[in-house]
C-alpha cells in the first residue's frame, strides 16, 4: 500500500505535466495554418463561382424584382439574420452589392486577413439570405465556418507577405490571447466538420436504402439535379452501387476518429477519400459549389505536419522522376543544336 501512493503521485505529476504542455502549445503556437489558408481560398473561389455561374440571371434570382420578392425574402429570414440586398429596392444598390460580393471574395481569396474575413462573412451571408431557394447545402457549413475564421490567421500561407508572417510567428514569445483565439476557432472548425460528417453517416446507417446498399442507385435517378448519364449508368451495377454506399457511410463515420488518430496516414487516407467523394458529387450531380465548400472544410482536418510530409513526399517523387529523366535530357538538347548547325542544311536556309 505504501508503494502505491508514490506511484499514484508520479502518475498524477505526469498527467499534469502533459496537460501543462498541451495548454502551453495552445497558447504559444498556432495550429492548422495551412488548412485554414486552403479553406480561405476555397470559400472565396466558391463564392465567386456561385455568383458568376448565374451572372446573366442575377436580377431574376437576387435582384429587387426577383421572383422571390424582397418582402417574401424578409419574411423567410431566420431570426437575427440579415441581407444587404434587402436594404433597398434600387437596381443600382443591387448592382453595387452584387459586384461587391465578387470583389470582396476575390480579395479575401488572395489576401485573407481578419478584416477581409469579416467583410467576406457579411457579403456571403447577405447573398445567401437574399434567396434561400437556390442554395445547395454547403452554404450552411460555410456560413458557420466563416464566423470562426474571423478569429483565425488565414493568411499565413498562399498570400502576399505570408513568409514574413510565419517568420514572426516562429519568434519565441509569451502566451497570447490572439494565439489562443486562433487555435480555439480552428478546433471549432474541425469539430463542426467532424460532427457534420458523423451525423451524416449516422443518419445514413439508420436509413433502409443505405442499409440495403441501394441509396446510390436511387440518388442517380433524382431529377432535381444535373445528373451525369455516366454516373447513372455506373450505379446500375449492383456491386458497385452497394460498395460506394457502404464506403460513403464508413468514411463519414470514421472522420472524427481519423482526426484524433496519432497515425498521419489514417488522417490523410480518410481526408483523401472524402475529397474523392465530393469530386464525385461535383461531377455526378453538378453540385460544384457544395463540393468545393465541403472539400475546403476537409482541408482543415489535416495538421500542418501532414501537409509538410505530403510536400516532402511530392518533392522526393519529383526528384526521382527528374533523376531518371536526367540522362535523356542532354541528347534531346543536342538534337536541335545539331540541326541548327547545318546537319541537314536547315541552318543555312
Amino acid at each position: 500500500m505504501s508503494g502505491t501512493i508514490p506511484l499514484l503521485g508520479r502518475g498524477w505529476r505526469a498527467c499534469t505535466k502533459r496537460l501543462d504542455d498541451a495548454l502551453l502549445r495552445l497558447a504559444t503556437r498556432r495550429h492548422r495554418l495551412i488548412g485554414t489558408a486552403l479553406l480561405r481560398i476555397v470559400i472565396g473561389f466558391a463564392t465567386i463561382l456561385y455568383c458568376l455561374s448565374d451572372y446573366s440571371r442575377r436580377h431574376f434570382l437576387w435582384g429587387p424584382d426577383s421572383y422571390n420578392s424582397i418582402s417574401t425574402a424578409k419574411a423567410a429570414l431566420p431570426r437575427w439574420n440579415f441581407s444587404l440586398f434587402l436594404w433597398g429596392h434600387s437596381d443600382v444598390w443591387f448592382e453595387i452589392a452584387f459586384h461587391a460580393v465578387i470583389l470582396v471574395s476575390a480579395a479575401f481569396m488572395v489576401f485573407g486577413g481578419r478584416l477581409l474575413t469579416l467583410a467576406q462573412a457579411v457579403m456571403m451571408w447577405s447573398l445567401h439570405m437574399r434567396n434561400q431557394d437556390v442554395l445547395e447545402g454547403g452554404d450552411n457549413l460555410a456560413q458557420i465556418l466563416i464566423l470562426f475564421m474571423v478569429f483565425t490567421v488565414s493568411d499565413a500561407y498562399f498570400a502576399p507577405g505570408a513568409k514574413r508572417r510565419r517568420a514572426r510567428m516562429r519568434e519565441p514569445g509569451r502566451p497570447s490571447a490572439s494565439v489562443v483565439l486562433h487555435n480555439l476557432a480552428v478546433f471549432l472548425i474541425v469539430f463542426q466538420t467532424a460532427v457534420l460528417y458523423f451525423a451524416a453517416g449516422y443518419w445514413k446507417i439508420t436509413g433502409k436504402v443505405w442499409q440495403d446498399g441501394v441509396a446510390m442507385y436511387y440518388i442517380s435517378r433524382l431529377t432535381g439535379f444535373q445528373m451525369s448519364s455516366a454516373y447513372a449508368h455506373l450505379m446500375n451495377n449492383a456491386f458497385l452501387g452497394t460498395a460506394i454506399s457502404y464506403f460513403t457511410i464508413f468514411i463519414e463515420l470514421a472522420l472524427p476518429f481519423a482526426i484524433l488518430s496519432a497515425r498521419s496516414w489514417i488522417r490523410k487516407a480518410n481526408t483523401l477519400a472524402l475529397e474523392g467523394m465530393h469530386v464525385g458529387i461535383m461531377a455526378g450531380m453538378g453540385l460544384v459549389c457544395f463540393g468545393l465548400l465541403m472539400i475546403g472544410a476537409d482541408f482543415t482536418c489535416l495538421r500542418d505536419d501532414d501537409y509538410r510530409s505530403i510536400g516532402r513526399r511530392f518533392k522526393s517523387v519529383r526528384a526521382r522522376l527528374a533523376k531518371r529523366a536526367g540522362p535523356l535530357l542532354p541528347a534531346r538538347a543536342l538534337a536541335p543544336m545539331m540541326v541548327g548547325a547545318g546537319g541537314d542544311g536547315a541552318g543555312d536556309a
